[in-house]
């Protein structure tokens, strides 16, 4: 009987341990999608430096040479979260994707534009030209926006759908006559062609605004990871303006290029920190992010690239830039 029971107790407490474990099972990774563009690179920055480690939250950074790709992975549930353009977002919320921008990293000021082959002088040189661009994607957004200020339409030229770094092999082909894509490809293939960057997002500031993106379903199970995610975000933010040079070697690796490149790109971005991001959102969903993202929204619906009209209030989540303000 002793020995019964001894096995009983021993079975419970066996039970209970493994009840216990199951219970404590640490959860997945999260997993954010990410390619190579200069102003998403302190999600990448907050990795090295250890600060998601830090806020006790698992992160696994998961790289993508092409872009598209990387809007794929969120989009097919392989990433719970992406860097991602907002335009880009309000296209695959537009399509039924559940997700939530909960924070913008920058917007482009001279990283993106569009360079031509030698002979295009002006934009107004490229009617009947062929144009290549990543259709779908912030590219898309650029050329719409590109041919406004031209005052071409989109019948005045050939649009020749190519990944943003093929662009510039494309042109080394002559395949195409011009491109829209951004640094590190934009100087380089002007360079290369003998050609001219003939327009950048200077000339049509806070239109391609980055953001992190993520699935409504990780927001609503896992709030209190997202929110160490964003708070390690920003912290790598404030690390760049107070450490650039190291910064810069971090994040110049990650792409593959030196400090002094990754520093050029950085010029023609503006970074958004936690405050520019409090001042965006607003305390009461009122921020100035909202009129300019319903306006990109309605641009975009106008132009058919949306399938339909979107609320932003619904696409961005202000909660967890919020909280920190606090």
């Amino acid at each position: 009987m002793k020995i019964l029971k001894l096995l009983s107790l021993l079975f419970t407490f066996i039970l209970l341990l493994l009840v216990g474990t199951a219970c404590h099972q640490p959860n997945e990774p999260i997993r954010i999608a990410i390619s190579a563009w200069a102003g998403v690179e302190p999600a990448e920055l907050a990795a090295q430096l250890g600060y998601y480690e830090k806020y006790g939250v698992d992160v696994e950074m998961v790289r993508f040479s092409a872009y598209s790709d990387s809007i794929d992975a969120l989009r097919e549930g392989k990433t719970q979260a992406g860097m991602h353009t907002l335009d880009d977002a309000m296209r695959y919320y537009a399509n039924g994707a559940d997700v939530r921008v909960v924070l913008l990293t920058d917007y482009s000021y001279g990283g993106d534009g569009l360079v031509a082959q030698a002979g295009y002088q002006a934009l107004s040189d490229l009617k009947g030209a062929r144009i290549g661009v990543e259709v779908g994607t912030v590219g898309h957004l650029s050329l719409l926006t590109i041919l406004q200020k031209s005052e071409l339409n989109i019948k005045d030229i050939t649009i020749v759908s190519i990944p943003a770094w093929e662009i510039q092999q494309a042109m080394l082909d002559g395949s195409i006559d011009a491109g829209v894509t951004w640094e590190p490809y934009l100087t380089s293939t002007a360079e290369m062609v003998g050609g001219k960057v003939l327009i950048t997002s200077r000339e049509y500031p806070e239109t391609i605004i980055t953001s992190m993106v993520f699935d409504a379903h990780t927001l609503e199970e896992r709030p209190d990871d997202v929110q160490k995610v964003v708070a390690a975000y920003f912290d790598a933010v404030d690390y760049i303006a107070q450490n650039p040079q190291d910064a810069y070697e971090r994040m110049g690796a990650a792409e593959g290029i030196s400090a002094d490149e990754f520093a050029l790109h950085a010029e023609g971005i503006q970074y958004l920190d936690l405050g520019a991001n409090g001042e965006l959102f607003g305390k009461n969903g009122d921020g100035r992010i909202y009129s300019t993202a319903a306006g990109i929204a309605d641009f975009l619906y106008d132009q058919n690239v949306l399938n339909r009209k979107i609320n932003v209030h619904s696409l961005l989540e202000p909660t967890f830039v919020n909280n920190l303000l606090k």
